[in-house]
């Protein structure tokens, strides 16, 4: 038998326990080792809609949000957006959305005031799909 400690939680957290146990009889221990292996196993992304972005240095609504995948890997958060070739990493959700935000007026500056005959496929489509998200634009 693995080695015992004794921990103190409030009641309220107890009883929080008590529901969430898959028999009356399971202990404690058993509960939280579950617990502890359910929070440390990969979750799925989860999605952000991103509804405002900066192009020139002024804020502009999209003309459909862009969905932000969120995940977490070892306490950093990251988000992204293949399609329109979103990457960031950050501490925290907040930083992490205004690094999205700065990434998207950096996508902008390279694809769409570039010349686009200096542009190939990918990029061109990259273009393209920027100019139909701001409303507006050029």
């Amino acid at each position: 038998m693995s080695e015992m400690t004794s921990i103190k939680i409030a009641t309220e957290v107890k009883d929080r326990l008590n529901h969430l146990k898959i028999h009356p009889r399971e202990t404690y221990s058993d509960l939280i080792s579950r617990l502890a292996s359910l929070a440390q196993t990969e979750q799925p992304p989860w999605r952000i809609p991103l509804i405002h972005v900066r192009v020139q240095g002024v804020i502009r609504e999209l003309k459909h949000p862009i969905e932000i995948s969120v995940e977490m890997d070892e306490g950093e958060y990251i988000l992204y957006n293949h399609e329109y070739r979103l990457l960031v990493v950050a501490p925290d959700l907040s930083e992490g959305l205004k690094d999205i935000i700065d990434e998207f007026e950096e996508n902008w500056n390279d694809f769409v005031l570039q010349d686009e005959s200096a542009l190939l496929g990918g990029a061109l489509d990259l273009r393209r799909k920027l100019f139909a998200l701001v409303p507006g634009e050029i």
